[in-house]
């Protein structure tokens, strides 16, 4: 496993791998191509015999047609150089009944062996004068011999279009070819402030049809050139075209004399152009003529849609009968014809000469021997076929194992991706720190580049170069395999590290916008407003622009500026509304809330930063004021500590010098006094290291599920005596089913003890002490009412301020910490302390969550 381990992490084993998978590639291509060519040729389905017949019989019909012409031309034999072909030419619509052996049924034979019609190859071919047949260089590999070009019923000839003319008296575009005019079937311009518009002639009426576009014509035509000497292969009907031997195509300017138009308008031009003709009209350009629309105003036109010229390279002609010189050339009789991307003119001719038909006797040649350098097709033929058929399995297994060991490197190379020895981490490279669909775009821009250049230069190469055609395509194979290659490794490497579609930039940019869009979601409160002052703005902006520019331009940019303005005026109206929440929080009493400035940019993240400053000057401030309060707290209760000690002692030694049996009624007065103070010293010191303890959460809090109206009941038992005493009548009120509390016992009796303390200390004598226990929506209530004996001029939160009394005059015993103590411990215990004063009405609610059992029992478990 360690060895494995290593393996993949080693530097040198994926070197050979991709060697491996590389050349592994190469093999695979070249014998998937030798495959796919003998399964297309019927290699793995015929025998050799049969497949040499098929090949013999197809340099048969080749070198035939090379004999057909010689007989066509009346040329003398001899035009094939091979010793192997055997023919003979008949001129007859058929073989039926004519005599094989005789040598006068034949035009041309060059053998004299009797032979019957099953032992020969025949064909027949029926040709016309100008029929064309086209010799090629190259072997029978590369597809070299000889080819029949273009057959059929009608016969098309490239002529020679010497100049690209304008004539004015007719108001059409033409190419002059001899002393005939070949009217431009389709002439495309660009309008300035108007558009495109196409012009479509038409023969009948020798006018064109005239549409208008808004869209402007993209460059269809290719760059200027020159007309070719061969016609391309048009002829999908087998129509037979002579070969073009004329000079390229030029477009000399002589500056002709513009003559009057001599067609009537079609319609009242004002200088609007165009604009008072409608689309479907039959016009002449010369309609145009004194507007802005005049043909002399135009820049480049795209003829038949091939040829872009500026009109600068145009001749000027005039046909009319004024003009003897231009007069004389007359418009073309042929009115199928049509310019190819060479800016070759083909016309059609027509069936101007009778067909012959001639028939190919061939005799197939028997023992042939092998040679590669042999430039007789016979015996390229014959090498061939003993090659393919040598290598036949031989290039199945190739492919075969060439796969298996490309897709054992390939696997490798993905597992090993990343990996590197001494770490057990993955190792990222350049190409993994770029966006993964920009890497992805730009490889795949990479690889039609390279497609593009490959297939350029193999168009260009003439098949006889096959060696140079298999290096181009190896080397455009090999680059576009490491291309593919290096994104895949790269996309493996990023899958090991997980969450790998979060580096793409279409990833990025989605999360943008939705986190802009939660952000508008989030301040919808804030920003619906804004929007809607927008929108509305934009609708009376839209009408503007529609009723007085009336131009899709200024429409586009229109549009184009709100979809960049809106968003950044609701993003800086985001950060505002930001802004404003976050000084609310903290005036609120969140001293210590920050605002993320993070996305805010310019002034909102410098008043936000600023925000945050005073946030954190308030907070220090808090602390400081905190830690003071800790400090005073500590200082009580280290005091209180230190007083306790030397209390105890008087305590005790008092306790003793009672137990002594003293005769002086005065030092008995000053025990009982010295009793009566130091119990109540102690008193004071236990309140206020319970009150500290209190405060800073210091005492230990045991929650569990306490019956509340038992307290209630309780609390009757145990102040029955007091509050006769102090001439009160307490009443209790509460539900009759039970009612449950989360508290700690201990701390919720101290609460009710304090309180109770409280009341039979100030509560008016004679009145009556309430004591409510309610439960509404889940919460439990309980309310001490009283009516004080002194006048409450302070506050209820002065009142739960330590050492603060209702008597003022402090005549009655007590600390002040009572409700301070008990306001403490309700927050420990998770409930709440409200206390209300209205006049001498003094009122307190202590608020719990009722609790159910099931409920209970979870929160003690989770304790």
């Amino acid at each position: 496993m360690r060895k494995v381990k290593n393996l993949r992490g080693s530097t040198a084993a994926k070197i050979i791998a991709w060697i491996a998978l590389s050349a592994s590639a190469l093999c695979f291509v070249f014998s998937a191509m030798g495959v796919i060519f003998m399964f297309d040729e019927g290699i793995y389905r015929n025998s050799k015999d049969e497949t040499r017949k098929q090949w013999f019989e197809n340099v048969s019909y080749e070198y035939g047609l090379s004999a057909v012409d010689d007989v066509r031309r009346e040329q003398p034999a001899g035009s094939v150089e091979s010793k192997y072909f055997k023919y003979g030419i008949i001129k007859a619509d058929s073989l039926d009944g004519i005599d094989l052996n005789n040598e006068k049924s034949y035009a041309e034979r060059n053998f004299s062996d009797k032979i019957s019609l099953e032992d020969v190859y025949t064909n027949s071919v029926e040709l016309s004068d100008e029929d064309q047949i086209v010799y090629t260089n190259g072997n029978f590999l590369t597809g070299g011999g000889v080819q029949l070009m273009y057959s059929g019923d009608d016969s098309w000839v490239s002529v020679y279009a010497d100049r690209i003319c304008y004539d004015e008296a007719k108001g059409v575009f033409v190419y002059l070819a001899g002393n005939e005019y070949y009217p431009v079937q389709k002439v495309e311009t660009d309008i300035d402030g108007y558009g495109s518009a196409v012009f479509t002639y038409d023969t009948e009426k020798k006018m064109y049809l005239f549409e208008h576009t808004d869209e402007t014509l993209t460059d269809a035509a290719s760059a200027e050139g020159t007309v070719t000497d061969v016609a391309l292969s048009d002829a999908a009907d087998g129509n037979t075209v002579a070969e073009s031997t004329e000079e390229p195509l030029t477009d000399a300017a002589d500056g002709d004399t513009v003559a009057e138009s001599t067609e009537e308008p079609l319609t009242d031009v004002t200088d609007s152009g165009m604009d008072d003709i409608a689309n479907g009209e039959y016009v002449t350009l010369d309609m145009f003529d004194g507007t802005r629309m005049d043909v002399n105003h135009w820049g480049n036109v795209l003829l038949d849609g091939v040829r872009e010229i500026s009109m600068d390279e145009v001749d000027r002609v005039d046909s009319s009968e004024k003009n003897k010189e231009d007069a004389s050339v007359s418009y073309t009789t042929h009115e199928d014809y049509y310019l190819d991307s060479n800016y070759t003119l083909w016309v059609n001719m027509g069936n101007t000469s009778p067909k012959t038909t001639y028939q190919m006797v061939v005799i197939l040649p028997q023992n042939i021997g092998t040679d590669w350098n042999s430039t007789d097709l016979y015996v390229q033929a014959n090498t061939l076929l003993n090659f393919v058929y040598s290598m036949r399995y031989t290039a199945l297994v190739t492919m075969f194992v060439s796969f298996i060991i490309g897709a054992a490197a390939f696997v490798f190379l993905m597992c090993a991706a990343g990996h590197r020895n001494g770490t057990d981490e993955i190792v990222t490279t350049v190409w993994d720190h770029l966006w993964l669909d920009v890497f992805a775009v730009g490889a795949v821009l990479a690889e039609v580049f390279v497609f593009y250049v490959a297939a350029i230069f193999l168009i260009n190469v003439d098949v006889a170069y096959l060696p140079f055609i298999l290096f181009v395509t190896a080397v455009a194979t090999l680059c576009m395999g490491w291309l593919l290659l290096l994104f895949l490794l790269s996309f493996s490497v990023r899958v090991k590290l997980g969450k790998w579609w979060r580096h793409t930039l279409c990833y990025q940019l989605f999360r943008k916008i939705g986190q802009f869009a939660r952000m508008i979601w989030e301040n919808i409160g804030f920003l619906w407003k804004v929007i809607l002052v927008m929108l509305v703005l934009a609708f009376f902006e839209g009408i503007g622009v529609l009723m007085f520019f009336n131009s899709d331009i200024a429409l586009l940019l229109w549009l184009l500026e709100k979809l960049v303005l809106y968003p950044l005026v609701l993003w800086y109206c985001v950060q505002l509304n930001q802004l404003k929440n976050g000084t609310e929080k903290i005036a609120g009493g969140e001293p210590g809330y920050q605002i993320s400035t993070k996305r805010m940019t310019g002034i909102f993240k410098e008043q936000g930063e600023q925000i945050n400053h005073i946030s954190d000057g308030m907070t220090h401030a808090i602390e400081e004021r905190m830690k003071s309060e800790r400090f005073k707290t500590e200082l009580i209760t280290n005091v209180s500590h230190d007083i306790k000690t030397p209390l105890t002692s008087i305590i005790n030694y008092v306790d003793l010098l009672e137990k002594e049996e003293l005769h002086n009624e005065t030092a008995q007065e000053y025990l009982e006094v010295l009793e009566r103070q130091s119990s109540r010293l102690k008193k004071l010191i236990e309140d206020l290291i319970e009150a500290s303890k209190a405060s800073t959460g210091n005492l230990p809090v045991h929650l569990e599920r306490l019956e509340a109206g038992i307290f209630m009941t309780q609390t009757v038992g145990e102040f029955e005596e007091k509050t006769k005493e102090a001439g009160l009548d307490l009443v209790i009120e509460k539900p009759e089913t039970p009612v449950y509390i989360m508290a700690d016992s201990r701390h919720f009796w101290r609460v009710i003890d304090n309180l109770m303390n409280n009341i039979c200390k100030y509560a008016q004598s004679g009145t009556r002490v309430y004591i409510n226990l309610e439960v509404k929506e889940a919460q439990v209530s309980i309310t001490f009412r009283n009516t004080s004996k002194y006048p409450l001029n302070i506050s209820s939160d002065e009142l739960m301020e330590r050492f603060v009394r209702g008597d003022a005059s402090r005549n009655t015993e007590g600390s002040g910490l009572g409700l301070s103590i008990a306001n403490s411990l309700m927050d420990l215990m998770g409930g709440t302390f409200r206390l209300y004063v209205d006049g001498d009405l003094f009122k307190v609610v202590l608020g719990f969550a009722e609790t159910a059992e099931k409920e209970t029992k979870e929160k003690i478990e989770e304790l």
